[in-house]
Protein backbone atom coordinates (compact mmCIF):
# COMPACT_ATOMS: atom_id res chain seq x y z
CA UNK A 1 0.00 0.00 0.00
CA UNK A 2 1.34 3.42 -0.96
CA UNK A 3 1.51 6.19 1.62
CA UNK A 4 -0.81 9.21 1.64
CA UNK A 5 0.15 11.91 -0.83
CA UNK A 6 1.55 15.13 0.61
CA UNK A 7 2.52 16.87 -2.67
CA UNK A 8 0.15 15.91 -5.49
CA UNK A 9 2.44 17.29 -8.21
CA UNK A 10 5.44 15.24 -7.14
CA UNK A 11 3.58 12.18 -5.92
CA UNK A 12 1.30 11.86 -8.98
CA UNK A 13 4.49 11.33 -10.90
CA UNK A 14 5.80 8.82 -8.34
CA UNK A 15 2.56 6.82 -8.47
CA UNK A 16 2.56 6.62 -12.27
CA UNK A 17 6.26 5.77 -12.44
CA UNK A 18 5.64 2.91 -9.97
CA UNK A 19 2.77 1.65 -12.15
CA UNK A 20 4.83 1.86 -15.35
CA UNK A 21 7.76 0.09 -13.68
CA UNK A 22 5.43 -2.75 -12.59
CA UNK A 23 4.14 -3.12 -16.18
CA UNK A 24 7.69 -3.05 -17.59
CA UNK A 25 8.80 -5.69 -15.05
CA UNK A 26 5.71 -7.78 -15.84
CA UNK A 27 4.89 -7.77 -12.12
CA UNK A 28 1.24 -8.68 -12.70
CA UNK A 29 0.41 -9.01 -9.01
CA UNK A 30 1.51 -5.39 -8.49
CA UNK A 31 -0.32 -4.21 -11.62
CA UNK A 32 -3.52 -5.96 -10.53
CA UNK A 33 -3.29 -4.39 -7.07
CA UNK A 34 -2.90 -0.93 -8.62
CA UNK A 35 -5.91 -1.21 -10.96
CA UNK A 36 -9.14 -0.67 -9.00
CA UNK A 37 -12.01 -3.16 -9.49
CA UNK A 38 -14.08 -0.45 -11.22
CA UNK A 39 -11.17 0.61 -13.49
CA UNK A 40 -11.88 1.87 -17.02
CA UNK A 41 -9.60 3.06 -19.80
CA UNK A 42 -9.99 4.71 -23.14
CA UNK A 43 -7.54 4.33 -26.01
CA UNK A 44 -7.72 5.51 -29.61
CA UNK A 45 -9.11 2.06 -30.52
CA UNK A 46 -11.85 2.12 -27.88
CA UNK A 47 -12.65 1.62 -24.21
CA UNK A 48 -11.60 -1.22 -21.92
CA UNK A 49 -12.67 -2.45 -18.51
CA UNK A 50 -10.18 -3.80 -15.97
CA UNK A 51 -10.14 -7.34 -17.38
CA UNK A 52 -9.60 -6.16 -20.97
CA UNK A 53 -6.89 -3.72 -19.87
CA UNK A 54 -5.02 -6.52 -18.09
CA UNK A 55 -5.20 -8.70 -21.20
CA UNK A 56 -3.81 -5.82 -23.28
CA UNK A 57 -1.06 -5.02 -20.76
CA UNK A 58 0.04 -8.66 -20.58
CA UNK A 59 0.33 -8.77 -24.39
CA UNK A 60 2.30 -5.51 -24.45
CA UNK A 61 5.96 -5.57 -25.37
CA UNK A 62 7.27 -2.52 -23.53
CA UNK A 63 10.69 -1.14 -24.39
CA UNK A 64 12.45 2.05 -23.39
CA UNK A 65 10.14 4.80 -22.18
CA UNK A 66 10.31 8.44 -21.13
CA UNK A 67 7.79 10.26 -18.90
CA UNK A 68 7.69 14.07 -18.98
CA UNK A 69 5.52 17.12 -18.31
CA UNK A 70 3.69 15.82 -15.22
CA UNK A 71 0.82 17.85 -13.81
CA UNK A 72 -1.27 16.65 -10.90
CA UNK A 73 -4.20 17.94 -8.90
CA UNK A 74 -5.85 16.45 -5.86
CA UNK A 75 -9.40 16.78 -4.55
CA UNK A 76 -9.95 14.76 -1.39
CA UNK A 77 -9.26 11.10 -2.11
CA UNK A 78 -8.90 11.64 -5.88
CA UNK A 79 -5.73 12.53 -7.75
CA UNK A 80 -5.69 13.43 -11.44
CA UNK A 81 -2.34 13.26 -13.23
CA UNK A 82 -1.44 14.13 -16.81
CA UNK A 83 1.87 13.67 -18.59
CA UNK A 84 3.51 12.82 -21.88
CA UNK A 85 4.77 9.29 -22.48
CA UNK A 86 7.20 8.36 -25.21
CA UNK A 87 7.55 4.61 -25.37
CA UNK A 88 8.76 1.79 -27.56
CA UNK A 89 5.80 -0.57 -27.46
CA UNK A 90 4.31 -3.31 -29.57
CA UNK A 91 0.72 -4.47 -29.15
CA UNK A 92 -0.54 -7.51 -31.04
CA UNK A 93 2.50 -7.38 -33.32
CA UNK A 94 1.96 -3.72 -34.26
CA UNK A 95 4.62 -1.16 -33.37
CA UNK A 96 3.07 2.03 -31.97
CA UNK A 97 4.38 5.55 -32.47
CA UNK A 98 7.26 6.55 -30.22
CA UNK A 99 6.33 10.25 -30.39
CA UNK A 100 5.36 11.68 -26.98
CA UNK A 101 1.61 11.22 -26.48
CA UNK A 102 -0.63 12.61 -23.74
CA UNK A 103 -1.91 10.37 -20.95
CA UNK A 104 -4.35 10.99 -18.13
CA UNK A 105 -4.58 8.86 -15.01
CA UNK A 106 -7.17 9.16 -12.24
CA UNK A 107 -6.21 7.70 -8.86
CA UNK A 108 -8.38 7.10 -5.80
CA UNK A 109 -7.19 6.60 -2.23
CA UNK A 110 -9.11 3.83 -0.49
CA UNK A 111 -8.62 0.90 1.86
CA UNK A 112 -6.19 -0.71 -0.64
CA UNK A 113 -4.12 2.49 -0.95
CA UNK A 114 -3.80 4.49 -4.16
CA UNK A 115 -5.43 2.72 -7.10
CA UNK A 116 -6.05 3.75 -10.68
CA UNK A 117 -9.73 4.12 -11.53
CA UNK A 118 -9.28 5.54 -15.05
CA UNK A 119 -6.67 5.99 -17.77
CA UNK A 120 -6.83 7.87 -21.06
CA UNK A 121 -4.09 6.81 -23.49
CA UNK A 122 -3.98 9.09 -26.54
CA UNK A 123 -1.14 7.28 -28.38
CA UNK A 124 -2.55 6.32 -31.82
CA UNK A 125 -2.99 2.54 -32.08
Amino acid sequence: MMSPIQDPQADGEVLYRDFTAAVAAQDWAAVESILAPEFQSVHTDGARDRAAELVMLKALELGTYSLTDFRSTRAGDTLVATHLLSVEETIDGSRLSTKPAPRLTVWRLGDAGWQIIAIANLNPA
